[in-house]
């Protein structure tokens, strides 16, 4: 059917999340440059603001994910 098989770890869901934010900071950016009213543009980048504190929230996560994962791996040994 082509379509992507939907995330399965925690990590791929921040992994994709961090994806789709990047994508809607892209879009309000790209409007914001195209915008006519200081008002809009000026909206517009708000919301890019936005979407980017979104990105560093989630890259948050999985920082302390993979530090998690370490964690786990060194007590374990690995396995």
């Amino acid at each position: 059917m082509g379509c992507t098989p939907e995330p399965v770890t925690l990590m791929e869901v921040l992994m994709e999340a961090i994806k789709r934010e990047q994508e809607s900071y892209d879009y309000y950016y790209r409007a914001a440059l195209q915008a006519a009213r200081p008002a809009t543009r000026k909206m517009l980048l708000s919301l890019a603001e936005w979407e980017k504190g979104h990105i560093n929230e989630i890259t948050n996560h999985v920082m302390e994910l993979k530090a998690q994962m370490e964690i786990d791996r060194a007590i374990t040994g690995g396995l």
